[in-house]
């Protein structure tokens, strides 16, 4: 049983794939470096370098047997949180490169449909977290936020705050996997962000916090209360980084 790790990048997963298609004996499974969860009893290990060629040469493959389309599900698979992602990408693009472009149409291949269900569980929780995430002024200088989705999606929403603060410098961190978008006004990049950074920025507090919690105490009416669809709508699991949940 072979298992290929890599280095956890989009481009080394490409890699992986690429010596996936053209080894001899396929792997049992493909893991990230960090992953928590690799087998590594009675398993034979073997380190895969990302290589830009390769990874290059399967993004290409894709883009011409196949389209746009299908990289834009597998990326999105690989954000994801799904746990064998990296193995249900190969085997999907498998049956893509046979299929071709009409691979979208065949929902009754269980490969087929999980990828698209992964897909709207993503872009839905990329949707929420547009409504959900509320910023706090650091020292007048920076707007910032705490986050914890389920899956990687800050670049999901990157252009979305971009557009909604162009003007501003900002940074939404998602403390549980310790990386940072920041904007300075003119473009964004991830960078790495510990736990210790919000740590320390969650302790300060700020006049527009103040002015979000007393305008929903004020527009929240008693009598119209109903706790269950407001779960339903705002998970609780991510309350802890919502004003106006602060104090429920």
């Amino acid at each position: 049983m072979k298992i290929f790790l890599y280095d956890g990048s989009f481009e080394g997963l490409l890699t992986s794939i690429y010596y996936c298609f053209y080894s001899k004996t396929l792997p049992t499974s493909i893991y990230s470096s960090s992953s928590s969860n690799i087998p590594l009893l009675f398993d034979e290990v073997i380190n895969i370098n990302t290589e830009k060629d390769k990874f290059k040469k399967v993004k290409d493959t894709i883009l011409n047997k196949i389209d746009n389309l299908c990289l834009k599900k597998i990326y999105i698979v690989y954000l994801s949180n799904f746990e064998n992602k990296e193995m249900l990408i190969f085997k999907y693009l498998k049956i893509a490169f046979k299929l071709s472009y009409n691979i979208h149409s065949f929902l009754n291949i269980d490969e087929v449909r999980l990828v698209d269900t992964i897909n709207k569980r993503v872009a839905s929780e990329s949707h929420r977290f547009k409504g959900f995430i509320r910023f706090k002024s650091i020292e007048n200088r920076f707007l910032y936020a705490s986050i914890e989705p389920d899956n990687d999606i800050l670049e999901l929403i990157g252009e979305h705050f971009k557009k909604r603060f162009p003007n501003e410098y900002f940074i939404i961190h998602d403390i549980s996997r310790e990386k940072a978008l920041v904007y300075d006004s003119i473009s964004y990049e991830i960078i790495s962000m510990n736990i210790d950074d919000y740590e320390k920025l969650k302790l300060l507090n700020d006049d527009y916090s103040t002015l979000w919690n007393a305008y929903f105490k004020s527009t929240n009416i008693k009598e119209r209360e109903n706790s269950r669809l407001q779960m339903r709508m705002m998970p609780k699991r991510y309350w802890k980084h919502i004003f106006e949940t602060q104090n429920f």
